[in-house]
């Protein structure tokens, strides 16, 4: 692989994100590059919340590490707004080190826009041995960080096996109590059972109205049930009054 691709590039990535140089005063902070600040409703944060809490990791020498993977069954069903939201409450409840991988080259509203990055190099140019390692600190939060998926080229597969084939994610599990990965959508990306590979848990983002049951069903297929850890309806807007729910 290329030169650029190397453990040195990611160690050093990973420090200059959790341990900055500090500022001498007088100066300006020029060189720590942050997110535009996201906003997101309390009761999104919540639901969030209660989606990663639901699903059981393992405890390991005292410590749960997760690697949760956020897919869906085809784009427009709101997989990135949730794996965002579940980085956000994951870094806000443990005031750990946390991190949101994007691994979606093909989402039409990426990283980029949403956090307001200004271009620049992604994973994918890492992978090409391009640049060096990108870890954007997600403002407002101090141990949030985003890596962000960057152009892809005409050949996303290949990108993607070379990062199935890497030590990538072991490299940050070490430093990154809590990696949520932003997964391509499971049935119309080439390169999407491959990428799966790089969570250790899946949640499925099904939107309410919209995603057929059928295609759950591949969903489930593709995974394996023993990967999925549970299924979070997106958009529900149900009919019934709430005070009838409650004695339904």
């Amino acid at each position: 692989m290329a030169d650029a691709m190397t453990d040195q590039d990611v160690d050093e990535a990973i420090s200059a994100a959790l341990k900055p140089r500090p500022v001498p005063p007088g100066f300006a902070d020029i060189g720590r590059e942050r997110t535009r600040p996201i906003s997101l409703p309390p009761w999104f944060i919540d639901r969030c919340r209660q989606a990663y809490l639901a699903v059981p990791f393992e405890e390991r020498e005292g410590q749960v590490r997760r690697v949760l993977g956020i897919t869906s069954a085809v784009h427009g069903e709101g997989k990135t707004s949730i794996a965002i939201g579940i980085a956000v409450a994951m870094a806000a409840d443990t005031a750990e080190p946390t991190l949101l991988v994007e691994t979606d080259f093909a989402s039409s509203v990426g990283f980029e826009e949403v956090f307001g990055l200004k271009g620049g190099p992604g994973l994918a140019g890492w992978l090409e041995g391009l640049n060096q390692l990108r870890l954007v600190r997600a403002a407002p939060l101090e141990n949030a960080f985003v890596l962000p998926a960057g152009d892809p080229g005409p050949d996303p597969t290949r990108l993607v096996f070379r990062l199935t084939n890497s030590d990538l994610i072991d490299k940050f599990r070490a430093s990154f109590p809590n990696i949520v990965i932003d997964l391509p959508p499971m049935l119309n990306i080439a390169y999407s059972s491959l990428a799966s590979r790089l969570a250790e848990k899946i949640l499925v983002i099904a939107r309410y109205g919209r995603t057929m049951v059928d295609d759950l069903e591949k969903v489930m297929f593709l995974l394996g049930r023993e990967r999925v850890a549970g299924v979070v309806l997106n958009d529900y807007n149900p009919k019934t009054p709430s005070s009838l729910r409650r004695l339904l």
